[in-house]
């Protein structure tokens, strides 16, 4: 269906999709956020980092979005077991290229996998939509082959909006 639709966000106003991971590709979220870097309607992307690939196509499509003029938020788990020093290090790469982070709060280990898209839903713009992705899984295009995860694109204003507030 995302195929056939030619865009992750066509596909997703006409329904919820639900993804397996590794029995389907990873690919669909890094089309999600690329679309979303180079989408002259969307605004703002929001997500959350828990353990990425070195040399992340996630980050480097973030990195990317924000260069084309996105307002990118990236909320970074530094307790991330074994990640800590990838985490900072990406934190970094993101905040030169003018992401605004959001450090993990200490004592409090957020562990969500979560992007949120703002696009403008209308012509004149004057009406938004939110777009997500929820996952089982980390965004994490290398580990995305080896684990059984899932992934939600959905539009539904009871998800997207609570999402929102998270950030």
């Amino acid at each position: 269906f995302l195929d056939e639709m030619g865009s992750v966000f066509r596909a997703v106003k006409k329904r919820d999709i639900l993804l397996h991971f590794p029995y389907q590709s990873f690919d669909y979220l890094i089309r999600f956020l690329m679309e979303a870097a180079f989408d002259p309607k969307v605004d703002e992307i929001k997500i959350t980092q828990y353990r990425v690939a070195e040399n992340s196509a996630v980050i480097n499509t973030l990195i990317s979005a924000a260069q084309n003029g996105k307002k990118v938020t990236v909320f970074v788990e530094l307790k991330a077991r074994f990640d800590e020093e990838n985490n900072m290090s990406t934190a970094e790469r993101m905040e030169q290229a003018g992401i605004r982070i959001i450090y993990s709060i200490p004592g409090l280990k957020v562990h969500a996998k979560v992007a949120v898209i703002l696009r403008k839903d209308t012509e004149d713009g004057c009406k938004r939509r939110e777009f997500a992705y929820l996952s089982t899984g980390n965004f994490n295009e290398k580990t995305a082959m080896l684990y059984a995860d899932c992934g939600l694109f959905t539009c539904n204003p009871k998800i997207t909006k609570d999402l929102y507030t998270l950030f």
